[in-house]
């Protein structure tokens, strides 16, 4: 059985959408509601207002998944813990996990294809799979590209994880998560994270727990493989990271379409 974990926090108008779409999914999966809280563990400030986290924990709860299960903090922990304590829950019950974040839409089909494609691909040096939220060819190239994968260097938003290959990126991704584990997330140390990061030749401007992963992935010589064709989108337009500007200019607006009819018959993937 695949297992599949939901980040999530306030949002619940993106949570409904992203519910919806895996309402649809074509083969059978147990969900796991991985949900921050709403007042500050370290500072003890209101983080969020707690009628929209019981807000989704109602969709949740309302929802046509028959298999799911609430994980729910009393507190607010911040992203990087709680996604951390989901991937420990989860490579602890599954051999291969999902991780999806709240602001996305699934094709109909993405279970099915992203189970495919780790049954050929998570092996060895890939750490992940996934589906992609970017296609990476022209509008006029889909057709030509839908059971084409590649390697990429970048998280999307549902990616596939196998519990063996965690093991091995973990000790490095603590070495980041020790600098983040006591303090509150929105103030986490950038200028230490930083120097993790170039202290290995890893030399990116982030020091969010996405960008924990990437330098755990560099450190253990890891890759993650990703379809040229999306089969998901991207609804994110105003968050932590994103406002409707960026995101109109880095072009996830124009991602669609994101699912096809051939999509049912598709059962292997190649290389590009």
């Amino acid at each position: 059985m695949i297992g599949v974990s939901l980040i999530a926090f306030n949002r619940p108008a993106y949570f409904k959408k992203l519910i919806k779409s895996l309402e649809k999914q074509t083969v059978e999966a147990e969900y796991h509601l991985f949900q921050d809280g709403a007042v500050n563990k370290f500072s003890h400030r209101l983080k969020a207002r707690p009628e929209l986290l019981n807000e989704v924990q109602d969709i949740f709860d309302n929802s046509k998944i028959e298999s799911k299960k609430k994980h729910c903090h009393q507190m607010n922990v911040g992203n990087a813990i709680n996604q951390f304590e989901a991937v420990e829950f989860m490579s602890k019950h599954y051999d291969r996990f999902l991780v999806v974040e709240d602001d996305v839409i699934l094709s109909k089909d993405y279970l099915r294809l992203v189970n495919i494609l780790a049954d050929q691909y998570l092996k060895d040096d890939i750490f992940s799979v996934s589906l992609n939220f970017k296609r990476m060819c022209k509008r006029r190239e889909i057709d030509s590209n839908l059971d084409k994968v590649d390697y990429i260097s970048l998280h999307w938003w549902a990616e596939m994880w196998s519990s063996e290959q965690w093991l091995k990126v973990r000790p490095y991704f603590l070495e980041y998560y020790e600098l983040v584990k006591n303090v509150d997330y929105q103030q986490r140390p950038s200028d230490k994270i930083k120097k993790l990061f170039h202290s290995s030749g890893l030399m990116i401007p982030q020091t969010s727990q996405d960008a924990g992963k990437d330098y755990a992935l560099y450190k253990a010589g890891m890759k993650r493989i990703n379809s040229i064709v999306n089969r998901g989108f991207y609804i994110g337009e105003s968050g932590m990271h994103f406002n409707p500007h960026l995101y109109q200019q880095m072009g996830y607006k124009y991602q669609k379409p994101f699912e096809f009819k051939s999509d049912e018959k598709l059962n292997a993937f190649i290389m590009r």
